[in-house]
């Protein structure tokens, strides 16, 4: 069930916006907004987002208090619409929609994207729901340019989840140890509860992460479109090299190492 996938985002603007966020930088503030949140109402603490995709949640948000950013504020808009898209896209099982905003182009291995694909699929309609609640975002790192592309790194808190209905066939403890040795013990809650919809009980086991984290930022030099890689890409150093050079993974960390995580 490892996937590099949500641990498990429009359209191209004119060419005078392109420059302006390209050649930004942390100059002004960044005005604190909040991108997403539930578009119906329901009771549910868990809705199934399959037959409700309109009841996600997932709210991406950012502060001007604290925030230490190297990019422009229209760059950081952007940049948050699409890790929402990314996101709601994972938690409503929207696949295609989802791998837009990751950069499968980069790899020659589309076979192993099928078989992630193939992978979320199975598990989404047996009960296993990986759903983002919320990322705020803290740290975003300046641009950085390779040959066609560039790339950024941002830090943020995450809330996160993994929802297991009754129809889900296994026990979640088996999930306990990947994901404490992801996100850090004192990071991640299991719980059970009940809910109740139209007069029938639903039993729902959950685990609950609330995490600090990072995510790279990728966009080609010709696009505003934002793709996005977990941290863990690392863990993978050949399909790291083919997402980014070494050095520009190396650079990033070393910038959020001295400009956000010692402060």
């Amino acid at each position: 069930m490892r996937t590099l996938l949500p641990f498990c985002l429009f359209s191209l603007a004119t060419l005078g916006l392109l420059e302006s966020c390209e050649n930004s930088s942390n100059e002004g503030p960044i005005t604190s907004q909040v991108i997403g949140g539930p578009q119906g109402e329901t009771t549910l603490r868990v809705p199934d987002l399959d037959v409700h995709p309109e009841l996600d949640p997932l709210k991406i948000s950012v502060a001007s208090t604290g925030l230490a950013s190297f990019m422009g504020e229209d760059s950081v808009t952007l940049v948050m619409e699409d890790l929402y898209d990314y996101f709601h896209l994972s938690n409503i099982g929207e696949w295609d929609g989802m791998f837009e905003h990751f950069p499968s182009h980069r790899t020659a291995d589309t076979a192993m994207l099928q078989v992630q694909k193939d992978m979320m699929e199975k598990w989404f309609h047996q009960g296993l729901r990986n759903r983002a609640g919320g990322a705020h975002i803290r740290y975003v790192s300046p641009w950085m340019e390779e040959a066609d592309q560039r790339v950024s790194l941002l830090g943020m808190d995450l809330l996160y989840y993994l929802d297991f209905f009754e129809n889900f066939e296994g026990n979640p403890e088996g999930m306990r140890l990947t994901l404490q040795d992801q996100y850090g013990k004192d990071a991640v809650v299991y719980q059970e509860f009940d809910q109740v919809e139209n007069g029938d009980t639903t039993h729902v086991r959950q685990f609950e992460i609330n995490a600090q984290t990072s995510m790279y930022v990728l966009s080609s030099l010709d696009s505003l479109h934002n793709m996005f890689l977990p941290p863990q890409i690392s863990k993978s150093p050949q399909l790291a090299a083919e997402m980014m050079d070494n050095a520009t993974m190396l650079e990033l960390m070393r910038h959020k190492r001295e400009h956000f995580d010692t402060k």
